[in-house]
């Protein structure tokens, strides 16, 4: 307990900015070709789902994907299912089977996911989902 106070100086006088609990993606699912889904650590911000940040000039999402995808809106809050919490959907403007897509959140270390499309993109949502979607 006595040097809780010692790392703090020591990255303060390097220059450094390390925040405290930086929010991260835990996990990634692909809904459908226009709709990913994103649980996170910790819940987003008010400012992150602010719907007229989202409309205002310049506004750039905290999600970045590869492959020439973008999220073409807000993150969306989903109820949780007991399990899983913190989770977004976020529509995009389209995804293909066959790439490998990557998911960052405000520029940290990407996860990757995969479009599977028809029949076993359906399964694989019933098998997270349950039989009555």
């Amino acid at each position: 307990m006595k040097y809780k106070y010692v790392i703090p100086a020591v990255v303060l006088s390097l220059g450094m900015m390390i925040p405290a609990s930086a929010n991260k993606i835990k996990n990634v699912f692909v809904v459908d070709e226009l709709t990913v889904e994103v649980e996170m650590a910790d819940p987003l911000t008010k400012e992150e789902l602010n719907p007229a940040a989202f409309l205002s000039p310049g506004y750039k999402s905290e999600f970045t994907f590869n492959e020439g995808v973008e999220a073409v809106g807000l993150p969306i809050p989903q109820k949780s299912d007991g399990f899983h919490y913190n989770i977004y959907r976020i529509a995009v403007n389209g995804l293909e089977t066959g790439p490998i897509y990557q998911i960052s959140y405000q520029g940290q270390k990407p996860k990757t996911f995969k479009f599977y499309g028809g029949r076993e993109q359906v399964d694989k949502y019933r098998d997270r989902y349950g039989s009555y979607f």
